[in-house]
């Protein structure tokens, strides 16, 4: 499948991603000498694909509790608790949190073992099918060739804007408490060397960058004849092909909302994403097939706990600062 759509600004300005002393990624076309400018990068677009499964941290749409995925609940020393999972972290299966926390390597161990007894396909695709989709690299996981541990993406996408122009101002963030942009008192709260600017006060001057352009386009590549060349069962590269379809299905059905000053509506969706339910129904009796066919871990959400504990140097500050107080009381 390789598709290219135009998208459409729904606000008469957009920015594109940029980065601290890097900017806009902008370069000039050699067909037409116009600018062009990328808007959202292949692994941006990759992380609103993977949004569009999940409910809430942790947890998948309704329709999808066929999918497997590891879940992770993280507890801080001061009892905090927050969920994630394969399908949200930085490197989904391959995370450092899954590959390197010294309480998974029960886990560690097995995947390693699977990934040289099946193969990484076989291997990803039993905990997490997306992860295999977008590509892994098991860099952290002990015991495995370089060669052997990585995947590339299957399913890759990006938004560039062709004939692009920027318009760069800027203005001033007013602060209603000093009307006269003169923040005089704030040094008697922050200190003598603190300006308004620095602790959010007075008037905060700004500088602003944004484009137009002649057309957006979002192009999508997913490599089917790389996936009809896995070394997995059918039924798994069928779920593979349905669930980069009903990702790209749910995305386009609504507004592309990238980021704040940057949201886009596809003029037109491919009939063949058209249809996000229809394609859920038939993602769900693949996935149904493949648990069947025991292709998945036996659990479908293979859930872990860690509990952090206070770092060795907080530690010792702690018990420093306790052995003082018992002196001071004597």
């Amino acid at each position: 499948m390789h598709l290219n759509l135009t998208l459409r600004s729904l606000l008469p300005t957009f920015v594109p991603a940029g980065f601290v002393d890097v900017g806009h990624s902008v370069v000039r076309d050699a067909n037409t000498g116009k600018n062009l400018v990328i808007v959202d990068s292949v692994q941006s677009i990759a992380n609103h694909l993977e949004a569009t499964l999940i409910a809430q941290p942790g947890h998948v749409i309704a329709g999808l509790e066929g999918l497997p995925f590891v879940r992770l609940t993280v507890t801080d020393p001061n009892g905090r608790s927050r969920t994630t999972s394969s399908l949200e972290l930085p490197h989904r299966l391959a995370s450092g949190w899954f590959c390197r926390a010294k309480e998974l390597k029960r886990f560690q161990e097995e995947l390693s073992q699977r990934i040289l007894d099946e193969g990484i396909a076989a291997a990803t695709f039993r905990y997490c099918p997306n992860s295999l989709l977008h590509g892994v690299f098991y860099s952290q996981l002990a015991g495995l060739d370089p060669n052997i541990a990585k995947t590339p993406r299957l399913l890759t996408a990006e938004v560039v804007a062709f004939g692009a122009q920027s318009i760069t101002d800027g203005g001033v963030a007013k602060d209603p408490l000093f009307p006269s942009g003169d923040a005089f008192d704030v040094k008697a709260l922050v200190g003598e060397n603190a300006t308004a600017a620095e602790v959010g006060a007075g008037y905060i001057p700004y500088r602003h960058q944004a484009f137009i352009a002649e057309r957006i386009e979002l192009a999508v590549y997913l490599a089917e004849g790389r996936i009809s060349r896995l070394q997995v069962p059918d039924p798994a590269k069928e779920v593979l092909r349905l669930l980069a379809r009903f990702k790209l299905a749910l995305m386009l059905a609504e507004p592309i909302d990238l980021r704040a000053h940057c949201i886009f509506q596809a003029e037109t969706i491919p009939p063949e994403l058209g249809d996000p339910d229809g394609l859920l129904s038939q993602l769900a009796q693949e996935l149904e097939h493949c648990r069947s066919e025991k292709l998945f871990a036996d659990r479908l959400v293979t859930e872990f706990a860690l509990t952090l504990e206070a770092s060795k140097e907080k530690g010792k500050r702690a018990k420093a600062a306790a052995t003082t107080g018992d002196e001071d009381g004597e």
